[in-house]
């Protein structure tokens, strides 16, 4: 049950981190401080959550995979219950602003980060992918180019586990990406610019 214990601390700091962005509490204009701001909500929402006195709580940013190249996780946090059992979550988040001008590199990383989440068992029992932009193309765009409409989570699409999806662009060196799970993707109007998108994502070792 500890597992749902990490979902509900996830469900309920990512509605107030945009919240406060949205009342001007907190200024987020970066990725960085995207992470920051949630970490910090993140611990307080925990600690509401914990009810014994020996639960223990703890938090990090860009956490190390460790291990061939597996690079760093941008929230991960563990929740110890009163047993002595240790439940952990691990997050992967995007922030895509309209000025970048890179959007189906974009998707891509979007997709290759869903895939390392879903290989991170060894390190969480549960994961979640947040991305927030103030780009319409993201989300609910008419149309992507045939080179670049297999990364596709625009509100509302699908993905079939299992399906490879391929960066066709002439010169593109990205590698395909498959992924375990299946999913559908949801957005949610955080902001009056921003919307964003927190999905779960399955761990397997």
């Amino acid at each position: 049950m500890s597992v749902a214990r990490l979902n509900r601390i996830v469900e309920r700091a990512v509605p107030i981190l945009f919240d406060q962005i949205e009342g001007g509490r907190v200024p987020v204009q970066s990725e960085a401080s995207l992470q920051l701001h949630l970490g910090r909500i993140i611990m307080t929402v925990a600690d509401l959550e914990m009810t014994s006195p020996r639960e223990t709580f703890a938090l990090e940013l860009e956490k190390p995979l460790g291990g061939g190249g597996r690079g760093r996780l941008d929230v991960w946090f563990r929740l110890t219950t009163g047993d002595g059992r240790e439940w952990r979550c691990a997050m992967e988040l995007k922030f895509f602003k309209k000025a970048s001008q890179a959007e189906p590199n974009n998707r891509h990383k979007t997709m290759l980060d869903i895939a390392r989440l879903e290989k991170c068992g060894d390190v969480a029992d549960t994961g979640f992918m947040l991305v927030a932009t103030d780009h319409p193309h993201y989300v609910e765009w008419s149309g992507y180019s045939p080179d670049t409409a297999d990364f596709d989570f625009r509100h509302g699409e699908r993905y079939a586990a299992g399906t490879a999806m391929t960066y066709r662009t002439p010169g593109s060196k990205l590698p395909p990406i498959t992924l375990r799970n299946d999913y559908e993707f949801v957005w949610t109007d955080a902001t009056r610019s921003l919307r964003y998108m927190l999905l779960p994502v399955a761990t397997h070792t």
